[in-house]
């Protein structure tokens, strides 16, 4: 059976300094642990490692440009491989830039992957389609399935199990959809994601209250965000089939590991890649490199 990649981005998680202002410096978080090689998700003790089936290391996401990260420019990065930061001459978001659309457009993963081998995972309520679509604000991953043909998967789609909300339980989610959404653990959703890479070849995932959190300086969103996170990767353990499959894991720009600001940072971001083509991550240093990583994964 073909390889399969799991790429689950998690907007605005950074690798900062012990603190009590970094939830990953204060909280329990045994699978973030465990996954990682029993590191701990700070600067001060970080230990990258690297085997046959686990690559875990800090990665820089300035891009060679000054001023703070910004999703825009990083997420676009993330999707295609170029510099979009130095394309713009800044960081910018938190949309795309206009000088990112033409590499989107031609070179984003789900473009290069193909339309009927990729995924996007996320869940949207009718609201989003239309607020979006209004204004023409399609965040990067969104405006990646538009440009590629790849699905953007609505309510229908997560009762049917066929989904996941951004929050994976869909407890935020269904306090804004239209309709009823039923709420789920992280194991379901883990369960969902599983499903959906025995189908597709390349699936992706988007989680954002990281980023909220980190701009509302809320410890205890924050901690609610991670521990969440925590129990979905511990069910990913158990439901992904490793030998077929690999997890990537990484971000665009670090905040919610500084609650003291309410701004992004210039932290290097975290890169996690777990399963049968871990090791095709091993030489990545920078946000370029991750589109490449999962490219050679798949291949």
């Amino acid at each position: 059976m073909a390889p399969s990649v799991y790429f689950f981005f998690v907007d605005g998680i950074g690798i900062g300094p012990s603190a009590d202002s970094n939830p990953f410096a204060t909280l329990d978080l045994p699978a973030f642990r465990a996954l990682s090689g029993a590191c701990d998700w700070v600067s001060d003790t970080f230990l990258a490692s690297s085997t046959s089936s686990r690559i875990f290391k800090a990665i820089d996401a300035t891009l060679g440009v000054d001023g703070l990260p910004q999703s825009g420019t990083g997420q676009s990065t993330l999707f295609t491989g170029g510099n979009c930061a130095a394309r713009a001459g800044r960081h910018w978001g938190p949309f795309p830039h206009s000088s990112s659309r033409s590499l989107l457009a031609s070179q984003s993963l789900f473009h290069q992957v193909g339309a009927d081998d990729s995924a996007f995972a996320n869940a949207y309520p009718e609201r989003f389609f239309a607020w979006a679509s209004e204004r023409d604000r399609w965040p990067t991953t969104t405006r990646c399935c538009l440009d590629s043909g790849v699905t953007i998967r609505t309510l229908d789609h997560l009762r049917s199990g066929n989904a996941i909300a951004a929050d994976l339980t869909a407890e935020g989610l269904s306090r804004v959809a239209e309709s009823p959404v039923p709420t789920i653990s992280e194991d379901e959703a883990a369960a969902s994601i599983a499903r959906l890479t025995s189908k597709y070849r390349f699936v992706v995932s988007e989680y954002f209250h990281t980023d909220k959190a980190g701009h509302a300086q809320d410890m205890t969103a924050a901690g609610r965000c991670l521990v969440s996170i925590d129990r979905f990767l511990a069910a990913l353990d158990t439901h992904l089939d490793w030998e077929r499959t690999t997890l990537g894991l990484t971000s665009d720009h670090g905040n919610l590991e500084d609650l003291s600001t309410r701004t992004h940072t210039r932290h290097p971001v975290p890169l996690l890649a777990l399963g049968r083509s871990a090791a095709s991550f091993a030489q990545v240093e920078d946000l370029t490199g991750v589109a490449g990583a999962i490219l050679d994964a798949l291949n």
